[in-house]
């Protein structure tokens, strides 16, 4: 998994759940845009693998504990 520190993303203004979440599902966003790529039907990688990671990056945000740092899924080889 690859450990991110969502402290980092923007300056801290508060320790608030809400502002946690937010800055979670931003970085989450921009890892699924930046996979988009691999779900197209010519792109040269294992697709299933990618679109099984990219669900994981779908799913995290319901099972994911407010905190500063957050373990994200590693993207396929």
């Amino acid at each position: 998994m690859a450990t991110v520190d969502l402290n980092e993303l923007e300056p801290p203004t508060t320790d608030d759940a809400d502002l946690l979440t937010l800055r979670l599902r931003i970085y989450r966003n921009r890892l699924l845009v930046e996979s988009d790529w691999t779900q197209l039907p010519d792109a040269p990688c294992d697709a299933q693998a990618w679109a099984a990671y990219r669900q994981q990056l779908r799913d995290f945000p319901a099972t994911w504990t407010p905190a500063p740092v957050a373990d994200f899924p590693d993207p396929p080889a």
